[in-house]
């Protein structure tokens, strides 16, 4: 992702340490480079997320979401996380 336009970066954060649950939140500059670099990348994003899974590094993933924020300065920018 660290290639792709408009990616701004991933937050990882424990919220629970003794269980090693993370919360992971990638964030793009607009959702339309999202969705293009999702379309893009689907194939190689489903053989990464099997790799995480057959090495044990993920044992159970949930997605929770995604959202934009329109930004309070009036341009047609927003932010996607999720």
């Amino acid at each position: 992702m660290n290639q792709a336009i408009g990616y701004l970066g991933t937050e990882i954060c424990c919220e629970v340490p003794e269980s090693r649950q993370y919360r992971i939140r990638d964030l793009w500059a607009w959702h339309r480079n999202f969705e293009r670099f999702r379309g893009a990348f689907h194939a190689e994003f489903e053989r990464f997320e099997e790799w995480l899974q057959s090495e044990k590094v993920v044992e159970r993933e949930q997605f929770l979401g995604a959202y934009h924020e329109r930004l309070d300065d009036g341009s047609d920018e927003d932010l996607v996380l999720s």
